[in-house]
């Protein structure tokens, strides 16, 4: 009777059976999930937008890389945001203060073509990507996580087939795919409640870590601005004059007049296609081209020239301005220096003597005469073939020495002025900053960050506008001068 008792009945045997099965999942679990992190870190997620933003199957979709950048960045930025259809119509697609969600679809309909499109990627081009990046439906906040490996995958299933085929003489099937059920919704459990824990404990420290331009109303002097803002050298902005044709006009001197280029009867039937409802075209006779080499600059060159000066002044820095051409060799060796604009319109810029491994050519494209893994020897800009509308540019962020080694050079420019000014948009936004002061943190040796630098971007550009940009390379440049 004694040893009847104490004889495991089968329900003592069918929990002794689940809590082995338990402990063998919690330990296997444990053993493949302790070493990693339960959520990508910031520099992680930043390459795999660059990443995603390159690929072919949102190549040609403009407006969708638009917005996956955004909620991405706007993400990072502050995990506690919500994102609102109002905040994302105004702007990342343009829509007036008065948008209606109720009556203008455009959130919801490009978001779920970017769920599509993210879903179409992760199952061919970034099959073997580590990090997800993910648009849950219902919100518009970016989730991130880690795909499992092959390896996990490999281990999982071998822990399935151990199971399944244990003998069957203790307990029946049924019950073995109870303790599996149990196991996995414990393993479910423990690991959100790790990700919940880990996200209000580290919140304030990531979203710290995302503040870039402006701390307490002063720009944060991190790698890019630092050898602006830590030395008592005055900062001068240059803005670039490139040497343009312009149309000729009544009030034109006859000097000018007799060294203008006259439009053959097909160029003008152009001209007046193309600008018929153009003030130009009402006088009375066909515009001629005049060379205008010091009146003009670029519609890139003078937003970006606002944006520096904003950032600066709200630093509570002095700025001086200058043109181009009247830049002289006193002013380089007085002032920081920020230009905006290529070799193409800053033809000073290209005469220092320092060596850069990007440069422009003749040929109004970007040499790259230090090419790493991966990298292209020539970067030229893209163009609609039916139109002949700009789609791809490509800017430089170029930090060096300037005649002397006590100030500092940055050069923002494109081949193209929708370039420049994407470089220039680069450096002050916070979300871009962002990314650049982590990728420069990757440069880091023994001495610290680089101080000199060339940075490569990508640009996609509509109708004129710079949409969107990301970094192709960053070269830390060695000073020597020639």
């Amino acid at each position: 009777m004694v040893r009847q008792m104490l004889r495991p009945s089968g329900n003592m045997k069918e929990g002794l059976a689940a809590r082995q099965g338990l402990e063998q999942f919690e330990s296997l679990t444990l053993r493949e999930e302790e070493p990693k992190p339960t959520e990508p870190e910031t520099t992680e997620k930043l390459e795999q937008l660059e990443k995603v933003l390159r690929c072919e199957t949102l190549a040609g979709s403009e407006s969708l890389r638009t917005l996956l950048q955004y909620l991405v960045l706007k993400t990072i930025g502050d995990q506690a945001i919500h994102l609102k259809e109002y905040i994302i119509a105004t702007e990342v697609f343009g829509r007036s203060g008065d948008f209606d969600a109720r009556t203008d679809s455009v959130v919801r309909v490009q978001a779920k073509r970017l769920r599509t499109k993210l879903e179409e990627y992760y199952q061919t081009e970034g099959k073997s990507d580590k990090v997800l990046i993910d648009v849950p439906k219902g919100h518009y906040n970016v989730a991130f996580s880690y795909l499992p490996t092959n390896h996990a995958v490999d281990l999982v299933r071998g822990n399935e087939t151990e199971i399944s085929e244990a003998p069957a003489g203790s307990s029946p099937k049924i019950d073995i795919e109870r303790i599996w059920k149990m196991a996995l919704i414990l393993a479910v459990i423990m690991l959100a409640i790790a990700v919940v824990v880990l996200t209000f404990s580290n919140r304030d420290l990531r979203k710290q870590s995302q503040e870039s331009v402006l701390v307490d109303g002063e720009i944060d002097s991190g790698a890019v601005w630092k050898p602006f803002l830590s030395t008592g050298a005055p900062t001068m902005l240059v803005l670039s004059n490139p040497a343009v044709y312009r149309f000729s006009n009544a009030a034109d001197p006859d000097v000018l007049l007799k060294r203008s280029v006259e439009l053959t009867p097909e160029e003008a039937g152009w001209l007046a296609e193309g600008l018929k409802d153009r003030f130009v075209m009402r006088q009375n006779r066909i515009p001629r081209l005049i060379l205008a080499p010091a009146d003009y600059t670029g519609v890139g060159e003078a937003i970006g020239l606002q944006r520096i000066a904003d950032l600066l002044r709200s630093a509570g820095r002095s700025i001086a301005l200058k043109q181009s051409r009247t830049v002289s060799a006193e002013d380089l060796k007085s002032h920081n220096v920020i230009s905006l604009g290529s070799v193409w319109a800053n033809d000073w810029s290209g005469k220092l003597p320092i060596k850069e491994d990007f440069t422009y050519s003749v040929n109004a494209t970007i040499v790259n005469d230090n090419p790493k893994p991966g990298e292209e020897r020539e970067y030229r800009p893209g163009f609609n073939e039916r139109t002949g509308e700009l789609i791809e540019d490509y800017g430089l962020i170029t930090v060096k020495p300037g005649v002397t080694d006590e100030t500092t050079l940055m050069i923002l420019a494109g081949i193209k002025s929708e370039g420049t000014q994407a470089a220039a948009e680069y450096v002050t936004k916070k979300e871009y900053l962002n990314i650049l002061n982590q990728r420069l943190q990757q440069l880091a040796g023994p001495a610290g960050l680089p101080k000199y630098y060339q940075v490569l971007l990508k640009v996609d550009v509509d109708n004129g506008i710079p949409t969107t940009a990301s970094i192709l390379a960053i070269h830390r440049l060695d000073v020597t001068r020639n």
